[in-house]
């Protein structure tokens, strides 16, 4: 393949990769998702781009522009593992029981108070 290829499908891929970057930082998870068949396709054709029959000479704005693919890539996922840890925080919260769970205050003896027992009568830990 071609550098004007190679160039053509990583731009492709890199603009899908913002918008998704764009959709997980503002919380649009399932946008981000819908994301994914556009997103495949453009990789295939990248990898098909950069995998064709002989080597092709770069430049270095093409090598330069397929590292900040690669970046793009990397940064999606581990937002995507931070959106999927949040989740399971989550999940983990309303599963356990409210008893364990405390509002952030004391009583006199400097024991936390549990959610399930407060009443209003909040001190401050000193």
């Amino acid at each position: 393949m071609s550098e004007a290829q190679i160039q053509s499908t990583a731009l492709d891929l890199e603009d899908i990769l913002i918008a998704e970057r764009d959709l997980l930082m503002t919380g649009q998870v399932r946008e981000a998702a819908d994301l994914s068949g556009e997103k495949l396709a453009a990789l295939e054709a990248f990898e098909g781009a950069i995998t064709g029959r002989g080597p092709v000479a770069v430049s270095a704005a093409t090598r330069l522009l397929v590292k900040d693919v690669l970046q793009l890539s990397e940064e999606n996922a581990q937002l995507l593992n931070a959106v999927r840890n949040g989740v399971r925080s989550l999940i983990a919260r309303f599963e356990r029981p409210a008893d364990d769970v405390f509002v952030g205050s004391y009583q006199q003896g400097g024991r936390q108070i549990a959610f399930s027992n407060a009443t209003g009568q909040y001190l401050k830990r000193v």
